[in-house]
């Protein structure tokens, strides 16, 4: 989602990736969680990609959100539906799913390690992926929703922390001020103080200013809209 840096300033556009500029060149990681966006939004975004992830039990998922398309791409049709890879270690996805993908030669990527989450190592192949065919990106995007089991939300926030050492970019700060409750030099920590449940002042664009990395959530109207009217 980066727009635009000017030395220590990073200029971030999350409506981005649906804008299908040919500048921004990113990956798609999906995780074991139900898709609930549109296809219209998140086809494009897949096609787009220059690499795309499905890991573990997201195949599943992925093969499962494909619904028509998904006998097409197992006869071989489609390609570009088809994960670049698929990894993790493999205690969730169907062996049915995962026969169907080797058959057309589609990778798959057994990561056994229990030291990282499938999320953490996947990010790992990823910076494998992207170095051995000298692929350089400017975002990458996760699928999943922030529900189910709690240590499997911990573990994808910690996954968030880490990622600078897993993945060969630079995260740098976002621009931020303009919220209903400013923050003024203060010190957000986990047993602290924490920023939750802010809005924005009606200003189009919010500056952040920071000495460390951030984890920055966000809604945005229209795909919670979209989302609603899938339910």
């Amino acid at each position: 989602m980066q727009n635009g840096a000017n030395n220590d300033k990073t200029t971030w556009d999350p409506m981005e990736i649906f804008f299908g500029s040919s500048n921004h060149k990113y990956a798609v990681v999906v995780l074991n969680q139900p898709i609930l966006l549109a296809k219209s939004l998140v086809l494009p975004i897949w096609r787009r990609a220059k690499v795309k992830i499905c890991v573990d039990g997201g195949t599943n998922r992925w093969m499962e959100y494909l619904d028509k398309i998904r006998d097409e791409v197992y006869r071989g049709n489609c390609s570009e539906y088809t994960p670049t890879f698929v990894t993790g270690d493999f205690d969730s996805i169907l062996p049915d799913i995962i026969g169907k993908l080797k058959n057309i030669s589609v990778p798959t990527i057994n990561t056994p390690d229990q030291n990282h989450t499938d999320f953490s190592k996947a990010l790992i192949q990823l910076n494998v992926e992207c170095k051995q065919k000298d692929i350089h990106l400017d975002a990458v995007y996760v699928f999943v929703e922030t529900a189910g089991r709690f240590d499997h939300i911990i573990g994808n926030i910690n996954t968030l922390y880490q990622c600078k050492k897993f993945v060969d970019n630079n995260v740098k700060v976002i621009n931020v001020a303009s919220l209903k409750w400013n923050l003024d030099n203060s010190t957000l920590a986990f047993g602290g103080m924490i920023s939750t449940s802010n809005t924005y002042d009606g200003s189009p664009e919010v500056t952040v200013t920071t000495d460390t990395e951030i984890i920055w959530t966000m809604g945005i109207e229209s795909l919670v809209q979209t989302e609603n009217d899938l339910n």
